[in-house]
This record gives structure tokens, sequence and C-alpha cells, in this order.
């Protein structure tokens, strides 16, 4: 029995670690850089003018779309490479759950004005993480000897990440890294063994040096899912509210939620305006994985109505 009883502590340290984790969308980011070009020793890649991608992005997704252009033969596409490093290192720091990205896309798509936050948090994501690669190239160093000579070649990469709060529209974090990788090589009689697969996988690890600094200021700025300003659906049924999000989001029994009714709405020419009421606040009783359950202290639950988890 005793070890039985210790079996189940740790299931139920594990089942409240994986539920205390934040659900993020990681789009593809968008590869900014140019076509690459060769001169004096150095091997360089432009970046190319564009807008700052992800102003319009939510929840934790990373967005961007393919270059293209024909340097993918020399790096490879490096948008789809920061996509899957920072899918892959966010699910292991043990703090986020990453979303299917087809679900955020499809969602996208049905939305007339494009809103990426919007689509982030209709499918359940906290966080939308966005962003771009904005320079990568190589460079020579080294030289020649009757012939004979020693080289070092240097990739780099710069990337830009937003990382966006679906509930509030605020930009948890904005941050510019850059990683570095370098590799030796033999240049023997104008012949170097530099290759474009030499290449690519230099960028890659300057790419995945980038993105793991990047990932542990992520980790850092999201801080507890219990302090996440939650904003739930409701539905009144035989006198008891019932909430959209449960456990799976840090709803916890006597978490208080303040109660957001529609009130008058106003058109003017294309734009809507919806009067907001706050109806006043009720406190959980009851908390699933998916839902959650409070008494309607004494509120006038509608259809429409939205709780907003209050945050102390």
């Amino acid at each position: 029995m005793h070890s039985f009883y210790k079996l189940m502590v740790i299931f139920l340290l594990v089942s409240t670690i994986s539920a205390q984790t934040f659900k993020v969308v990681v789009n593809r980011f968008e590869d900014r850089t140019g076509r690459i070009a060769k001169s004096e020793g150095e091997l360089k890649v432009n970046a190319q003018a564009g807008a700052v991608i992800g102003n319009n992005s939510g929840a934790a997704a990373v967005s961007g779309q393919r270059n293209t252009s024909n340097l993918e033969s020399e790096k490879g596409d490096l948008g789809y490479q920061a996509s899957d490093i920072f899918t892959s290192e966010l699910v292991k720091t043990g703090k986020f759950k990453v979303l299917d990205l087809s679900l955020f896309e499809r969602k996208l798509s049905e939305l007339q004005n494009g809103e990426s936050i919007a689509a982030a948090k209709s499918i359940g994501a906290h966080y939308l993480l966005s962003g771009n690669i904005s320079e990568a190239g190589v460079a020579e160093k080294g030289g020649t000897i009757l012939g004979f000579g020693g080289k070092s070649v240097e990739g780099k990469v710069r990337i830009n990440i937003k990382l966006t709060n679906t509930s509030t529209g605020e930009i948890l974090l904005s941050e510019t890294a850059q990683g570095t990788e370098s590799q030796g090589g033999v240049t023997l009689f104008g012949s170097d063994v530099g290759s474009k697969k030499d290449i690519g996988l230099l960028l890659s690890s300057a790419l995945k040096i980038a993105a793991d600094s990047c990932v542990v200021k992520i980790e850092n700025s999201v801080g507890d899912l219990s302090n996440y300003p939650v904003e739930c659906e409701l539905a009144l049924s035989d006198g008891i509210v019932y909430l959209s999000k449960g456990k799976d989001d840090g709803i916890s029994i006597g978490d208080e939620f303040e109660v957001i009714g529609i009130g008058k709405v106003v058109k003017i020419v294309s734009k809507t305006i919806e009067e907001k009421i706050c109806k006043g606040n009720i406190v959980i009783n009851e908390s699933s994985q998916d839902y959650s359950t409070a008494l309607p202290n004494g509120l006038n639950i509608a259809d429409g109505d939205i709780a907003i988890k209050i945050v102390r």
C-alpha cells in the first residue's frame, strides 16, 4: 500500500505539472534574406526590405511565408527550419503545448480581416509567436601560402521574434537575436572544401543558437499559467454557470472571474461598436480539465456573456 500511495502522489504531481502549460501556435517564420552573392572572399546574404512581420499576430504562433528564391538551394529555407526549432524547443521546456498549425491556418483563412490574434485565440492559444529571418550569411577567413592554406568559415543568422498575449493583445516580448557558428577547412591550389551542404549546415547551426537564446527569454517572460488573464465563454443551465475552460488553462477552485455582457450595439459605416457592461463577479466552485462551474451569484447571465479571470 505504501508503494501504491507513492505512485499516486507521483501521478498527481505529473498531472498538475502537465496541466500548467501555455498553449502556443508556432507559425512559419518569414525568411527575408535575399540572394547569395560572393565577392572578395566573402559570402553574404542581404536582407530584403519589408514590413515587420507579426503586427497582427496572436497566441504563440510564428508567422511568415516561404522564400522561393534560388537562395534555398544554398541554405535551405531557414524560415521553415526556425519554425521547427521553436516548436521542438518550446515543448522541451515543459511549459508550452504547441497547437496544430493547420488549425490556426484554417481559422485564419475563415476570418475576413485575416486577424491572426483572433485566429489563435479562437483555437485556445494563450500566445502567438511571430518572427522572421532578417539576415543570414557566411564569411571566409584565412589565406594561402604556395598554394596551401587554411581557412575558417563563419555563419551568422539574425532573427526577430514577437510574442503576443492573445487575451489582452499585449506584446509581451519583442526580441532580436543573433547566432554565429564557425568551421575550419583547407584550401589547396584555389580549391576549397566549402560546399552548398556545408553552408546549409553552418547556417542551420547558427539559427539554432539564435533560437535557443530566444526560447530562454520566452520561458522567463510568460510567468505562471495561474496568473494568466483567461477569457471564457459562459452558459447558464439549471442554476449553474458553465465556463468554457478549466484546469488546462490554469483555472482552479476559488478563482474569481468578472462577467462582461454586451450592451448597446452601434454601427458606424463599416464599424460596429459594442458597449461592454460589467455585471459582477463569480467564483469557481468546480474545475475539470476543459471546463469549470460557478454559482451565478445573483447575476443575469445571458448568451454572449464572457468571463475574464481576475489576476491580483
